[in-house]
């Protein structure tokens, strides 16, 4: 049996349907999973108001006016902003609640792949717990015993002269938990605004790391799930975007070249 919780806010919500680009990677009668696109808020946030307009929540409202009945839309999880990627989307109510428990059971395999500073030579996996930080209308979070439980496995992919492309699979999922975790373990994720350390000592490297991406080198590669209707494995993979693929081509290029001198 699903309980569903039901709060009635005092004050009514309209919500705009927008025609915005949303890329389908998979799509049934059940389900939707798209690519999220750089630069784009995946909902609205109810509690400070902000991005009401121009999100993923916009444009399924668009192409699925009757996704207004469910939570969220039918948004299974979110990405942020500028993280790029394989998102899942319900089209019932029976099938966003069981996705929802099948996430809560960590019986949906989600990956990412990201290029993070320093070199890391060997897979392994941070459990620390994650508490969430309010400042100045801003949400950032940080490592904390009171925290909740998160988990992070990173695998290594290759390893560069001063840098290191990592595939990884949450175990949990916590608000901008896979760039803590690498904060925390003196591994931030290259690009990232708010998650870094000072890297003075990398001038070089940052000033083509700007020309190249503009945002965190993360990406949603990697989706693995039982349908919950028809009962069969749903395996769903994203390459690489350009901004991504072309900061690795650099940093293995510029390998290659220091092996030669």
């Amino acid at each position: 049996m699903v309980q569903v919780n039901i709060i009635i806010l005092n004050k009514k919500i309209k919500w705009e349907a927008q025609n915005i680009l949303l890329k389908t990677i998979y799509e049934d009668k059940y389900i939707l999973v798209i690519n999220k696109d750089v630069n784009l808020v995946v909902h609205p946030d109810i509690n400070t108001n902000k991005n009401k307009k121009n999100t993923v929540f916009n444009g399924l409202l668009y192409y699925f006016p009757y996704l207004r009945d469910l939570p969220r839309a039918g948004i299974i999880h979110r990405l942020d902003k500028n993280t790029t990627g394989l998102m899942i989307i319900a089209k019932t109510m029976f099938v966003y609640f069981s996705l929802k428990r099948e996430l809560k059971k960590h019986n949906i395999i989600r990956e990412y792949e990201a290029i993070v500073h320093g070199t890391i030579s060997q897979n392994n996996i941070i459990n620390q717990p994650i508490k969430r930080l309010y400042k100045k209308n801003n949400i950032r979070m940080i490592i904390s015993n009171d925290g909740k439980k998160a988990v992070t496995k990173y695998f290594v992919k290759n390893i560069f002269e001063k840098h290191t492309h990592l595939r990884i699979r949450l175990e949990t999922g916590r608000t901008h938990q896979i760039r803590v975790h690498l904060l925390h373990i003196n591994h931030n994720i290259i690009g990232d605004p708010i998650y870094k350390k000072n890297m003075n000592n990398n001038n070089f490297y940052n000033k083509i790391f700007k020309q190249i991406i503009q945002r965190q080198a993360l990406h949603a590669c990697y989706l693995k799930f039982i349908h919950p209707i028809y009962n069969i494995p749903i395996k769903l993979y994203s390459p690489l975007p350009n901004d991504i693929y072309k900061l690795l081509d650099f940093l293995e290029q510029n390998k290659i070249l220091n092996k030669k001198y």
